[in-house]
């Protein structure tokens, strides 16, 4: 391989790398409301029980994932008439994009006595919506 074809591709991958940083850089910080996700990343289960998946970027940490996860279940169980709810038979994976799925419970009214780890889902809304939004 002479010179000027190895000037060549390098250059080709020095583009091809700065163009995947900025588009990977971006899909970190920017969370996707409810109403702009397909049918495939929720799906009815029970009457209160859904399946839920949220994708990121592989360079997004898994912190800001949960987050971004645990909004987007207090956006359903409030869009659903509920008032909290329960995570429950997580998978993650890691790939060339960062997921997790989840099964979401959802319960309205008070909450129910002895339960563990239930969210409120207007707090969480309340909390996430000023981490979002932080540089």
């Amino acid at each position: 391989m002479n010179a000027h074809h190895w000037k060549m591709d390098l250059r080709v991958f020095t583009a091809a790398l700065v163009l995947v940083a900025s588009l990977t850089g971006c899909a970190t910080g920017r969370y996707t409301p409810l109403a702009e996700v397909g049918t495939t990343e929720i799906e009815q289960l029970k009457e209160n029980v859904y399946r839920v998946e949220y994708r990121t970027s592989a360079f997004t940490s898994q912190e800001q994932l949960d987050r971004y996860l645990r909004r987007r279940c207090a956006e359903l169980t409030l869009r659903e008439g509920y008032d909290f709810f329960h995570l429950a038979q997580r998978v993650d994976a890691l790939a060339l994009s960062r997921r997790t799925a989840v099964t979401v419970t959802m319960y309205t009214g008070h909450k129910p006595a002895g339960a563990v780890h239930l969210y409120d889902a207007k707090n969480v809304l309340a909390e996430t919506a000023t981490l979002l939004n932080s540089p």
